[in-house]
């Protein structure tokens, strides 16, 4: 079996874990939009008014009275109990990792957790999508299942960039960075790209996040993301038949890291990513160490979205919303068939 079912305290603690983030990141949004800068008196001709200094503009709010004071009270005040909510779910989420960890629950390498992590909050509209092995982390939250550690291992991340549309990342000291800046300032300045213009950043550890995006159709055609964000940033790197996973239905889900610590993760719905599995495994020019994996993990994954997940079926109609160089290999897959299990015995 290349999957188990998490008994039902590992179940339980890995869902409270995810609620206890969802709640600190609301809380930590809110921090960065309504509880950052300064609000405060300063004094002006003999007499006081209320300042906001915020992203850099100076604001004044009015003179002295009952009104700018209501502003500032409420300010400080929601500053300060924001502040102590975030210390309260910091505490719980440290309880909570310790749990994890004794549970044996921890999945996704740290230095792929502190990325995701920095994305979500620097850059929470992009849509940037996990891809390749690391993905199965997500397939088996979803699942409450635990895949075996010979199917998800891997020394990489890849990040699909979503090049349809320009990303700003900005990081709470309000400066747009590219993805290289995030990384450095958030996460771990050792990641360094291997060279000019390059689309991989590694750290001192050898680990490295590939950042990818669609090849687009004519191939000459020029993207409104495919640059790098800021000058000297990381270009991501165009590859054929992403496109498919681009446009295939997100799933998003919270996954655990190897310290207990919860990641956001966003990636393709597991059907299509087993496709593409498939399509890259009859590739030509693909490595064949790299093509036996993929057809192992195309079929743990239409194995788990079989027994697991109903809700997604396997039938006609989903083939139908498959690209044509996908629709064959999937029903080959499946035997031939393209129907969901349906508890009646095989006549």
């Amino acid at each position: 079996m290349v999957f188990n079912d998490l008994d039902a305290r590992s179940a339980r603690e890995r869902i409270d874990m995810a609620q206890i983030y969802e709640t600190w990141l609301e809380t930590e949004t809110q921090r960065r939009h309504s509880f950052t800068g300064f609000l405060d008196w300063e004094e002006r001709n003999g007499r006081q008014y209320l300042y906001s200094r915020k992203k850099g503009v100076v604001k004044s709010l009015g003179p002295r009275s009952p009104e700018t004071e209501r502003i500032r009270d409420a300010f400080h005040g929601g500053r300060a109990k924001n502040a102590d909510r975030l210390a309260r779910l910091g505490e719980e989420m440290n309880r909570q990792a310790a749990i994890l960890r004794t549970l044996g629950l921890g999945r996704l390498p740290v230095p792929a957790a502190r990325i995701l992590r920095a994305i979500r909050l620097s850059a929470p509209a992009a849509a940037i999508r996990v891809v390749g092995t690391n993905a199965l982390y997500a397939y088996e939250a979803m699942a409450g299942v635990m895949f075996n550690a010979a199917s998800t291992a891997t020394g990489d991340i890849d990040l699909l960039v979503d090049d349809r549309n320009r990303l700003k990342i900005l990081t709470e000291d309000r400066q747009h960075r590219g993805f290289t800046g995030l990384i450095h300032r958030e996460v771990d300045k050792s990641f360094q790209p291997r060279g000019p213009r390059d689309f991989r950043l590694v750290n001192d550890a050898g680990y490295m996040v590939e950042f990818i995006r669609p090849e687009p159709r004519p191939s000459h055609r020029a993207m409104p993301g495919e640059g790098p964000l800021v000058e000297g940033d990381i270009e991501p790197v165009p590859i054929n038949s992403l496109q498919w996973l681009i446009n295939a239905p997100p799933i998003e889900t919270v996954v655990i890291d190897e310290r207990g610590f919860p990641a956001p993760m966003r990636a393709a719905d597991p059907r299509f990513w087993a496709a593409h599995k498939l399509w890259l495994a009859e590739r030509p020019d693909r490595d064949p160490q790299k093509k036996i994996r993929d057809r192992q993990q195309a079929r743990i994954v239409l194995d788990l979205v079989s027994e697991k997940l109903p809700q997604l079926s396997l039938d006609e109609e989903f083939a139908r919303m498959l690209p044509g160089a996908l629709r064959p290999l999937i029903e080959a897959a499946l035997g031939g068939k393209s129907a969901q299990v349906t508890g009646k015995p095989d006549w």
